[in-house]
């Protein structure tokens, strides 16, 4: 093997990890995956404030929802890669500004509307939508973060 020879593997190599990461981003972005994820993140937060059994039903299928959908696009991903310890931080970050969101959305439904806090249409429901709603209005933003973290780590298996 020439030195030629081998810069054009290393350059093959590098091309390909290149559209390793574009796929890896692809597929954890695509849009019936974000959108099943806000849907379950709505029906969670939104019957937060049921009577019970309806409000641990409604938890369960929304959590169902919000994590299912990333372990079914896992597992049939054409690409897999190993989580690292920034993407980790970066989704647990994730939770907590879709929490606070919700927070924010439930005490201004509140103070601007008087909703009630219990039933159909609730305080629970607004912070909801506006969870989900800011769920789907980061997407690009979550993206690019991912992005530069894919980048910096290696971890594709």
């Amino acid at each position: 093997m020439n030195q030629h020879d081998a810069q054009t593997s290393l350059d093959d190599i590098h091309r390909l990890q290149d559209k390793t990461r574009q796929q890896l981003l692809r597929q954890s972005f695509a849009l019936p995956r974000v959108l099943i994820s806000a849907l379950g993140v709505f029906i969670a937060f939104a019957t937060i404030d049921l009577p019970h059994p309806w409000d641990f039903v409604g938890l369960a299928l929304g959590t169902v929802l919000y994590m299912g959908v990333g372990i079914v696009y896992e597992h049939w991903a054409s690409v897999r890669r190993k989580a690292t310890r920034q993407e980790m931080l970066f989704h647990c970050g994730l939770l907590a500004c879709i929490m606070a969101a919700f927070i924010i959305g439930r005490i201004a439904a509140y103070a601007l509307f008087d909703l009630p806090p219990q039933g159909l249409l609730s305080q629970a429901v607004a912070g909801a939508i506006v969870a989900a709603v800011a769920y789907l209005a980061a997407t690009p933003v979550n993206r690019s973060i991912m992005k530069s973290i894919v980048q910096q780590g290696s971890g594709v298996a």
